[in-house]
């Protein structure tokens, strides 16, 4: 599948979890404008998007969507808005994946974004292209990711083990 991506997605600043939105909206076939992603996703230039906000985005599409996190014993200001929106529209949180639980997932023929911290050092939304045993592949990379080394990226400190699933 050849996709042109959008001049605004492609110019906006930290847009990893908007192009992971994006993807997943793409291959359920509707063609969503980049202002309202920013917008449905609580998207900010500096920032870019929780994970949490790229969920109820999805949701607010009208996704069957469950939002899996490890704890936060310090949630922000932000993540608690986040949090009682995601309770008033009745959006699942649920405990962290593992990455035999992704790979299930995936096989279930369900779309998966996970979170994670890349080489460089950056926090960053994925959606799953393939996942085995051995090896995990993202829509924005053209490289597999060895398992070990995406459970040790999702373990960096700072990082919670974040995934959406949708259920399309």
């Amino acid at each position: 599948m050849t996709l042109e991506i959008p001049e605004a997605l492609a110019n906006l600043e930290a847009n990893g979890g908007i192009y992971a939105v994006w993807m997943l909206l793409q291959h359920l076939g509707l063609d969503a404008e980049i202002d309202q992603l920013v917008n449905v996703c609580g998207y900010d230039a500096d920032y870019g998007t929780s994970t949490l906000g790229l969920a109820i985005g999805l949701k607010k599409f009208g996704y069957q969507v469950q939002f899996h996190t490890d704890e936060d014993l310090e949630p922000s200001e932000q993540d608690v808005l986040e949090l009682s929106e995601a309770k008033k529209i009745q959006l699942p949180i649920l405990p962290a994946l593992s990455y035999a639980q992704i790979q299930q997932a995936f096989e279930q023929k369900k779309y998966v974004i996970v979170y994670y911290d890349t080489l460089e050092g950056e926090g960053n939304h994925s959606l799953v292209y393939d996942v085995n045993k051995d090896e995990i592949s993202f829509f924005d990379h053209f490289e597999a990711m060895p398992a070990t080394v995406f459970e040790q990226q999702r373990a960096v400190e700072g990082i919670f083990r974040q995934a959406i699933v949708v259920d399309a």
